[in-house]
């Protein structure tokens, strides 16, 4: 008993005021630079740790170091190998910097039993932008029911005003894989929004931290070889620089020259065959991704997808007290087939500007994509009002200008938009209030616009709730609707939506249905009721072993025939880990539709096939024996019948390796083929047309 009540006072002391930091070049383990006393914050009831956490933290010159003391059981659990910033199933560590506590956002470091290494930055949306690198290092060693790790953090790479003595703030997490447990000091959870920023422990450094000039060359060579023609290739194209330069712990700036993809893999298979818009993918490209929360965009605004192949591209994102901004630029190719101009090499702008204090935040961008005579520039402007804790008031605001000669427009199209919203979300119950107007020439140039010419409001309310006893039990049950004024300059109809779900979670399994209603228009605005309802379920032991299952039943508009159609389909996953270095999956859906396999003419001249059953599946594996070593492979099938094809395949394999640290070696392998002639008994694979087979080497250092 008297242990915990030393624990308890030394919490006390801690959290009361700032944690003064010794600076010292050996460990310093005493009670005035120790955090201990942690408490469950998800499941969120503030209860203590079972299994006791230490941790001291002091500063040595230009980095800080935390040693972390754990105690386990049985329990507890390693884990497998990884590379960077692909974290494992496992116990583990976190720490969470907050050098500017106003801007709200912190950096990121996780400590796992293998010594994987995960870093990144976390912003005001609890999003983590796991992209972010740094040069942080730590051990971990396991002996006698203790788990030990030592944590030294670079300082001079990090964003904060040079003012001594620094006034930080640090959050400290553990988290047990067995019971899906975090706990945290102090007492801090994701759902109390920029306050979870402000509510960690207050850290004094008082020791200065000279910023090193931070600049570093990434050259890289690519060499292809196509299967099909049996050519390869090596032109100035396949040489290529990234340039990266820190001149302040609150400025970095990044240029890439002729910027290559050839080690991204390919998307999955989807079913996105009953479409009235074109399909959204996300991105996977790593410029585009790191540092991209900083502009505080919308997704649809900025949809970097639309950039196909930069030829370069640049971006620089920096932070002044309470100031976010960042700026980008790409110049994309023109890509031709023949005489056919696949894509046109645009150049795309975004200018963002943000502001925010811990109770208004404001947004500013510019977003831009202009050629010779042509130009889309759209202005995106938000506000975010945080009148009380778990209350915010939002609003939107969007004005276009687009004009494009080819078209014959000499004059811009001004279009805009405004939206306002209310959510409020007290103890266990969430609600959300909104509507927006959209005007007939809003348009999206550099983004990603499926509708405007309407006003919509919507309104969601939600209740989740957790009981923990020998087992978690998590319940749930949210609803969701909308009414959309659709066609506002000509013929105004009204569009509804609905939605209802629930959902239960008990411990290593989990049920949820959902149900959703709407009346929405087909291609020639007529409107027409569709519904549908699911039953999902999964199981997983958390180690080595998932599954998922669900059945979706209902009616769908499909927009060729200008009608709706009763549909049905089971889907699955599955997730295996025969041993820790490697895990295979694989996903995959059967579709059938009501109505008759039949050719249809969409336009005059213009026909397609409509299939009636098909499946749509992926799969993948990862290996990876050694933190340097990667290999990756994945495939996808879609068996949708077409005029011209039976199916459509595609596959991939890439291995990685890291012979010196941030010296790369990639291999891979990409291949999209149509079959031509469906399998029979005889011939059960058909007939395949490759209409890509490349295979590729790329060599990227770090100077």
């Amino acid at each position: 008993m008297k242990k915990w009540y030393v624990l308890i006072f030394v919490a006390l002391m801690v959290h009361c005021g700032a944690m003064v930091l010794p600076d010292s070049t050996e460990p310093v383990l005493t009670d005035e630079n120790l955090i201990t006393g942690l408490v469950r914050v998800d499941p969120d009831d503030k209860k203590p740790e079972r299994l006791e956490t230490k941790a001291w933290l002091w500063q040595h010159g230009g980095d800080l170091v935390i040693r972390f003391e754990a105690e386990i059981d049985e329990n507890f659990h390693k884990g497998a190998i990884s590379m960077r910033d692909e974290a494992p199933t496992s116990d583990f560590m976190r720490v969470q910097l907050i050098t500017i506590p106003d801007a709200h956002y912190a950096y990121y470091y996780a400590a796992y039993p293998l010594g994987n290494l995960v870093d990144g930055v976390r912003d005001s949306r609890m999003n983590v932008d796991y992209s972010w690198n740094s040069n942080y290092s730590y051990t971990s060693e396991i002996r006698d029911k203790i788990w030990q790790v030592t944590m030294r953090i670079p300082l001079d790479e990090l964003r904060f005003k040079q003012e001594l003595p620094y006034q930080w703030k640090i959050i400290l997490t553990r988290y047990h894989h067995h019971k899906q447990e975090y706990f945290s000091f102090p007492y801090a959870n994701t759902k109390d929004g920029k306050d979870y920023f402000l509510k960690a422990q207050d850290i004094e450094l008082q020791s200065q931290v000279r910023h090193k000039l931070d600049f570093s060359l990434k050259p890289y060579f690519v060499k292809s070889y196509d299967l099909i023609s049996r050519e390869s290739s090596f032109d100035p194209e396949h040489v290529g620089l990234d340039i990266l330069f820190n001149p302040g712990q609150r400025t970095r700036i990044k240029i890439a020259l002729n910027p290559d993809y050839s080690d991204i893999p390919m998307d999955s298979a989807r079913d996105d065959y009953n479409q009235k818009d074109p399909p959204y993918y996300d991105e996977n490209r790593f410029f585009f991704t790191e540092d991209l929360d900083v502009f505080g965009l919308d997704w649809n605004v900025f949809y970097s997808r639309n950039i196909v192949q930069p030829r370069i591209a640049a971006k620089g994102t920096g932070n002044l007290g309470n100031l976010n901004w960042g700026a980008l630029a790409a110049w994309d190719k023109d890509i031709k087939i023949g005489d056919y101009l696949l894509n046109r090499g645009d150049y795309y702008q975004v200018l963002a500007l943000n502001p925010g204090w811990k109770a208004f935040k404001f947004r500013n961008a510019l977003v831009s994509r202009m050629n010779s005579g042509y130009y889309g520039h759209l202005y995106s402007g938000a506000t975010r009002w945080e009148p009380i804790p778990r209350l915010s008031i939002g609003a939107g605001y969007n004005l276009s200008a687009s004009k494009n000669e080819a078209l014959g427009m000499t004059e811009p199209d001004i279009g805009y938009q405004t939206k306002l919203d209310l959510a409020y979300s007290p103890g266990d119950f969430a609600f959300s209030l909104g509507g927006g107007w959209l005007s007939k020439d809003l348009s999206y140039d550099a983004g990603y616009l499926t509708d405007n010419d309407m006003a919509h409001v919507s309104g969601s309310a939600g209740w989740s709730k957790f009981y923990m006893d020998k087992k978690m039990i998590v319940v749930g049950l949210t609803g969701w609707g909308q009414l959309a004024w659709m066609n506002l300059s000509a013929d105004t109809f009204l569009s509804k939506e609905a939605m209802l779900s629930a959902n239960i979670n008990i411990g290593n399994m989990f049920m949820s249905s959902y149900g959703a209603y709407a009346l929405g228009p087909d291609l020639w605005d007529n409107l027409h009721e569709v519904y549908v309802a699911a039953v999902n379920f999964g199981w997983g032991n958390r180690k080595n072993l998932q599954f998922t299952g669900v059945y979706n039943v209902g009616n769908e508009l499909v927009y060729a025939l200008s009608d709706t159609y009763p549909k049905h389909s089971l889907g699955g996953s599955a997730k295996v880990k025969p041993f820790d270095s490697l895990s295979l999956w694989v996903s995959g859906t059967w579709n059938h539709k009501g109505y008759r396999r039949q050719t249809v003419e969409l336009i005059p001249g213009y026909f397609m096939l409509l299939d009636n059953q098909y499946i749509v599946a992926n799969a993948g594996l990862d290996f990876t024996p050694s933190p340097s070593f990667k290999i990756s492979m994945g495939s996808g099938l879609s068996t949708y019948e077409k005029l011209e094809s039976s199916a459509e395949l595609s596959y991939f394999g890439n291995l990685r390796y890291e012979f010196k640290p941030d010296w790369f070696l990639y291999l891979g392998l990409k291949s999209a083929q149509t079959q031509e002639e469906a399998s029979t008994w005889t011939a059960p694979l058909g007939e395949f047309r490759k209409d890509m087979s490349t295979v590729y080497l790329k060599l990227s250092v770090t100077i």
